[in-house]
């Protein structure tokens, strides 16, 4: 591919959005185009690591500073971030950087309309599933065949049939398809966006193998593209682009590496979960209590670390501390390990790994599948459940721990589902079996590299 192709690449400032984002810019970059990520200006300047590589550069557009917290946030961004971007692409076709094509972001469906009205093509990238994509779709088609009324209690035992699918309870349901959620519309106007669109375009980060009936479910105007699955492991040095400081990282890998194949519980609920007091005691006194080594991924929320510390000490018989001031911990048989943050792909691609606590986010479940590393699910929020329902009851690649009357899951069901994990010889096989196809997806001729040689054809064209 010519270089002068130049794709702008548009992110929110989240790890879970950054990270399939650029590593699709590095597949991009890698087949010969010239790629621009592009976040909020706060996310750009938050990110600790900017891979190096030809051809990729980085740039920002406004938020307004927008955050999170307030109910118009989505509604701020794209105010502010449509005129922003718009005066970022002009300015690059002035210095001689015509933008050629614009891949967004989920939650930021009016890129698209930035793009049509500076006439440059576009597509969707969408970062979960495609069975979430399906469920969404579905939802909000405006055919008279959605189900956008449909009301989603979660307290009750309805469900939902979509095809492909297994029956999905209201539980089970992307927490974004309830009205009360300030994602909600943003939801409906990316299947709008699609919809009025002459020549929808997506992309997947998920893989052929995998999700077939999901793929095919989603209808045949929208031209989809699966590129999944989006992992760092193509170069010698690891793909990091964090939000966080990796401080611990040579202590972490020296600590796998002394440990036995296949022994180690690796624990992270993410970057964004805050998991509360009484169920990080009981998660912790379960990984105790089951004798095996464990590495926890454990972010501070505003906290004392200190004083946090101090609790973990009180529940561990001897400890020691990491350099950051968290508890190296060596009790009950196995021993563990918590550290801030930590490279997760490059944890999990560990032959000491052997099963991973999660929360269940679709980038973590991917990661877990390009390990060969068997999941146990302790989901939250977002589409974790309608994640966990397909590991436990489709791929068959993990258990799921169920919470008590309170909604906290106990150290016996901790236990448990490590033991069931980490003991079960069909779910081994099927995490080898996973891996096998994700591997497989995107080598050369692979579908997922063919379908993005499929999407640079068509900017050809």
């Amino acid at each position: 591919m010519d270089h002068h192709h130049h794709f702008l690449l548009v992110s929110l400032s989240f790890q879970s959005h950054i990270n399939p984002t650029l590593r699709l810019a590095t597949k991009l970059t890698r087949a010969g185009a010239q790629v621009t990520f592009a976040t909020t200006v706060s996310g750009l300047n938050n990110l600790k690591t900017r891979p190096s590589l030809p051809g990729l550069s980085y740039d920002s557009f406004s938020d307004g500073n927008a955050t999170l917290s307030k109910p118009d946030y989505f509604q701020q961004i794209e105010l502010n971030g449509s005129a922003s971007l718009k005066s970022l692409i002009l300015t690059k076709s002035k210095q001689g950087q015509k933008v050629d094509f614009i891949i967004y972001g989920m939650c930021l469906p009016w890129v698209a309309e930035v793009a049509r009205d500076l006439h440059v093509p576009s597509a969707f990238f969408f970062i979960q599933s495609a069975a979430t994509f399906s469920v969404v779709y579905h939802f909000f088609r405006s055919d008279g065949l959605g189900v956008v009324n449909y009301e989603i209690d979660p307290t009750t035992t309805g469900g939902l049939e979509i095809p492909g699918l297994p029956l999905l309870k209201n539980s089970e349901l992307p927490q974004f398809l309830r009205p009360s959620e300030t994602s909600f519309p943003v939801f409906r106007d990316h299947i709008e966006t699609l919809e009025k669109h002459p020549n929808p375009c997506m992309l997947i980060n998920t893989f052929d193998g995998l999700e077939s009936e999901s793929i095919e479910s989603i209808p045949d105007h929208i031209n989809v593209f699966s590129v999944g699955p989006l992992f760092s492991g193509e170069t010698e040095e690891p793909f990091i682009c964090d939000i966080f400081h990796d401080s611990d990282r040579e202590t972490y890998l020296r600590w796998l590496d002394s440990k036995p194949e296949k022994s180690v519980v690796y624990v992270s609920f993410g970057s964004i979960l805050e998991l509360g007091k009484k169920q990080k005691e009981e998660i912790l006194e379960g990984l105790i209590e089951s004798g095996r080594p464990f590495l926890w991924a454990i972010r501070s929320h505003g906290e004392d670390d200190e004083a946090r510390a101090n609790l973990y000490r009180a529940k561990i018989h001897h400890c020691d501390e990491a350099e950051n001031g968290f508890t190296a911990a060596e009790g009950g048989g196995g021993g563990g390990l918590m550290v801030r943050w930590c490279s997760q792909v490059e944890v999990l691609n560990h032959s000491a790994i052997g099963c991973f606590v999660s929360h269940c986010g679709w980038n973590s479940m991917l990661e877990s599948m390009v390990g060969g590393v068997a999941v146990v699910g302790c989901p939250q929020f977002s589409e974790q459940k309608m994640n966990m329902k397909m590991v436990e009851e489709v791929w068959g690649n993990g258990v799921k721990m169920v919470a008590d009357g309170e909604g906290v899951v106990g150290r016996e069901e901790v236990k448990r589902c490590l033991e069931v994990a980490m003991g079960d010889g069909e779910i081994k096989r099927n995490c080898e079996r996973l891996k096998t196809m994700a591997m497989e997806a995107v080598v050369d001729g692979g579908p997922s590299r063919t379908n993005l040689k499929r999407l640079i054809e068509k900017l050809k064209a």
